[in-house]
Formats: C-alpha cells, structure tokens, sequence
C-alpha cells in the first residue's frame, strides 16, 4: 500500500490491540483490503470452506483462548451463510467481530444485484450491528469490542462500505479499557457464607461462566471447603476435573439422565449457581425449583431470565467471589448412599450395550475418555452421540469438550476442532462427529490438510439421523426423511490427503485412534456403530 494507512489498518490495529490472533472467511473484493490489513497488523487470515465452518472456527478460537476472534465474510450471500454460525456465537455466548463486506458508497441506493440490508439481517443474531464510520473506525472497533466482551459475550458486526475500507486514516489503534476487579464487601460475604453454613445438603449447579480464566481453582477450594457435590451443564464439563470425588457428572438434555438429576436437585436443601446460564437447557428445566428454594446465584454479570428462580443474586468477578465465600468447616451432610446411587443410576443409563454387529457408541466413548490427558482439546456435534458423549466422557479440565449447546448447530465439531488446534498447537484434537453432521462440513477436511492439523475425526457411522429417528420411534411414527446412504469417509479422507481408516469392531477401533494419536497427522476414522442402544439412554 506504498505506507499509506487505510481505515482498514485502523480496525485491525486496535483488534489486534484487544488480543485478536485470528481471521477467518472466503475472500471477496469487497473484503481484500480488511484481510491484507489483518495480516499486517499480525492477525493470521485462515480460508475457509464455507462461511459457516468459518464462524464455527472463531467460536472456538474464542472458547479455547479468551480472545476475541474475527469473521469476514463478503457482501451478499457470504454474510447470508454466515448468519447461522453468527446466530451460534450469540447462543455459544463467543466474542467474534463480523467485519462484513459491502458494496461502495457510490452504488448505494441504485445497484442491486447481491444486495439486501446487511445490518438488519444481522441485528437480531448479534450484540451490536452498524455500518462503518470511516472517521472513527477504531473509536467504533473497541465500542464493538467492548460490548461483544461485555458478559455474557456475543458477536457484534460492522458493515463495511469497500471504499470506506481503503479510505486514508490517520487514526490511532484504540487499546481496551483498564477494569478493576470488584468484589463483594464484607456484610455481603457473611450473608453470602452465612446461608450456605444453614444448609445441610447444598449443591452446586456449575456452568458455562465457570469457563473464564481464572474460576477453575477458586471453584474446587469453594466445593472442597464447603463439601459441595457439583452437577455442571455439557458445556461446563471439566470446571471440576470429572474424576474428583464431588463430581456428579452433566445436565441439561437428555430426559432420561435429567429424571435421575432432578431427584438431586429436589432434595438439596441450598442450590448454588455458578454461571449457570440456562442458555444450554431444554424446557424441561423452567421452574426447576420452586420460589422458596434456597438459591445462591455466583456469576460475572446479570443474565435477565425467567427460567428458574435465581434466590439471591451476586456479580462480580467470579473467582474473587468464589474466594471470598470460602469457609468452613464442611457443612455438607449428603447421605454417601444418595450420591453414590446418582452416579450408579446414570452410569447403567449410559452403560455400553451388546450390539449385534459395529461398535456401540457407549463403548467407543469410554474408550476415548479412559485415554483423554488433560492437554486433550475434544469437539462433539449435535445428535443422540452428543447427549451420550457427555454422560461418558469424563473432562479433566474446563472447557475440554467443546461443542454448540446452545444453538446445538449440526456441522459445528470438524471447524470447532480446526479453530481450537489454531489456538493450541501442539494439544490433540479429538472431533467426534455424527455421519450427518460430518456431511454438512466435509469441505473442512481440506482446511485440516492444509494446515497440518493434528485432529482425529472420529465419523460414528450408522447412516441415520440416528436421534430424530429415536424421536419419531418414541412418538409412535414411522421413520421419515432419517434415513440416508451414507459415503465411505474413510476413503473420501485419502482423497483430501489426510489419513482414513474405516473399523467395525470395538478392538480395531481402539486399534486405529491410538494409531492416529501417534501420527499426529490429521485423521480420519469411519467407525461403524449400532445405534439401538440409544433408546435407552436418551
């Protein structure tokens, strides 16, 4: 650009200023000048596939590192594919700035092919969405930073005219903002302990804002202090290692688990929120409790719901909070039966079956949580694989299993897994995908060729779409529009230059994962699994 500083520059100056390391999207004209200008500004632009996959992999850029990662899509029907994963980072409560391409100035109000109201289509999926003001680009990128930051986060957009993108600018990048923490006063503490000591069996109920930095260690002194099992929502999972003795495993989805989970929760006589956003839970859980409940509400922020009645509310920062409502000695006097036969009844519940012929699912997953290592990053798609996942899969560390819980968008686990071996190099990956959600995001697989990626897909074959089909049973219909021909994954794998194997029994399943686990090289393996013991877990 011979020196000259665009508006372009000034936007990615100050995303790279709050933290942004990565970019992802399909180039159009309209959007070069924003993508050489990310890369100059040393945020790494990765092609994607499909504008959905690239939302997909910003989402867990941001769920794996805490940055705030950035989709640019082109005008038109770029930003149009994109809005599903857009919509996903608002329910997956993920930081993603859309710098969205747009025609220039001087066309506007007359040239119409491609055209329609980018900001309106954007608005209801987003936390903020306007269209560029060259003189104040970076003033506008940290307001949109901040409010996407802001708790719970979100994604924001900004549409981007193409001439007001390489218009001159001589602004500054714009740096984020100093916070200090704020905690809770005294008077507020011996409230906050006061309540918990009266209670004989409290209970924790942990989620998604347990996730931030710094809430994992303040949590397991809170829980130990107190002697207070945990239950955590699917996307909460390893807040509490799930091998500790106060954990109690997952709620929010299956019905079959959540009945034996509700029996707990009616009997704990104090329930302690931890960024419990039910933003993950199926309606099952409105009015969970009643209002004379007990309830301790811990979160970063308010999060305006009805959905369960909330007690006692405190804000703040999490981990101070935690801290200063530490105490002792224990006052938890849960009769050891009554956890013991919790963790019994959903143990047979998602107990491996006999299958007549494949693999069973149940089997598949004990053998990958029996090996996962705390460094281990795992996606899931949507499906009946992914509510047995998190009853069988044990998370050692927060946030270990990623996946799209409150969107619950099939095609999410191949990009989910390609942004979070981005932003933790060197971790094994681990993608645990139905055949059908695989389907909607192959082209990804050349994505993990490209770069080398170290991720094992592991493609639970049964050729259905294996839980609405659970459904149509369970409601009494014949199954309809569930059934489909499904391609040899592992051969369409070598096509793509990465590795596939395909396996139909339990032994050369665990054959081939350690096998893969070992190449690094990305891979795929097309496990042949009986489905019919899902009915019984979901």
């Amino acid at each position: 650009m011979n020196g000259k500083r665009t508006v372009a520059d000034a936007i990615a100056a100050t995303l790279k200023a709050y933290g942004a390391e990565f970019a992802f999207g399909i180039p159009g004209n309209d959007v070069l000048e924003l993508i050489r200008a990310c890369e100059e500004a040393g945020i790494r632009f990765v092609l994607a596939k499909s504008e959905p996959s690239a939302a997909f992999m910003a989402d867990a850029v941001w769920q794996v590192s805490g940055r705030p990662a950035v989709l640019i899509p082109a005008l038109g029907p770029g930003l149009a594919n994109a809005i599903s994963g857009i919509a996903g980072a608002l329910q997956e409560r993920s930081a993603i700035v859309v710098l969205a391409g747009e025609m220039t100035t001087r066309l506007m109000g007359i040239y119409t092919h491609q055209v329609f109201d980018h900001v309106a289509l954007a608005a209801p999926v987003t936390k903020l969405a306007a269209t560029l003001n060259p003189g104040r680009a970076a003033q506008q990128t940290a307001k949109a930073l901040d409010v996407a930051l802001t708790y719970p986060a979100g994604p924001v957009l900004l549409n981007c005219p193409a001439d007001l993108s390489r218009a001159d600018s001589g602004e500054p990048a714009q740096a984020p903002p100093r916070r200090l923490p704020t905690t809770l006063d005294e008077a507020a503490t011996q409230t906050g302990r006061a309540l918990i000591r009266a209670a004989r069996r409290p209970l924790a109920l942990v989620g998604r804002g347990a996730l931030r930095a710094g809430v994992a260690e303040p949590l397991l002194a809170f829980v130990e202090a107190w002697g207070m099992p945990v239950l955590t929502t699917y996307k909460a999972k390893g807040a509490l290692d799930e091998r500790h003795r106060l954990a109690l495993g997952s709620l929010g989805l299956s019905p079959i688990v959540d009945a034996v989970t509700t029996e707990l929760v009616g009997a704990a006589d104090l329930l302690v929120l931890v960024g419990f956003d039910p933003i993950e839970l199926r309606d099952a859980w409105i009015d969970a409790w009643p209002a004379d409940r007990a309830v301790l509400s811990l979160d970063w922020g308010p999060l305006p719901h009805r959905m369960f009645p909330a007690g006692t509310e405190v804000h703040g920062e999490l981990p101070s909070l935690l801290a200063r409502l530490t105490g002792g000695p224990p006052v938890a006097t849960w009769p050891a039966e009554t956890l013991g036969a919790h963790r019994s009844k959903v143990a047979e519940i998602a107990r491996p079956r006999m299958p007549a012929a494949g693999i069973s699912p149940a089997a598949l997953f004990k053998a990958v949580s029996d090996r996962v290592r705390p460094d281990w990053l795992l996606t899931v798609d949507v499906g009946a694989h992914r509510i047995l996942a998190n009853h069988a899969i044990l998370c050692r560390t927060p946030g270990q299993l990623l996946q799209s819980n409150g969107l619950g968008h099939m095609g999410y686990a191949l990009p989910a897994a390609i942004g979070a071996a981005l932003a933790k190099p060197g971790s094994p990956v681990v993608a645990l995908i139905g055949d059908g959600s695989l389907l909607m995001s192959l082209g990804d697989l050349a994505v993990a060729a490209e770069h080398a990626l170290p991720i094992v897909v592991v493609v639970l074959d049964d050729q259905a779409l294996a839980l609405i089909k659970l459904k149509q049973a369970k409601m009494q219909m014949a199954p309809r529009a569930v059934d489909f021909a499904g391609p040899r994954f592992d051969i369409l794998a070598k096509g793509f230059g990465i590795d596939g194997t395909r396996v139909e029994s339990q032994a050369e399943f665990e054959r081939a994962f350690d096998a893969a686990l070992e190449t690094k090289r990305p891979t795929v393996i097309d496990a042949i699994v009986d489905p019919s013991e899902y009915w019984e877990q979901m």
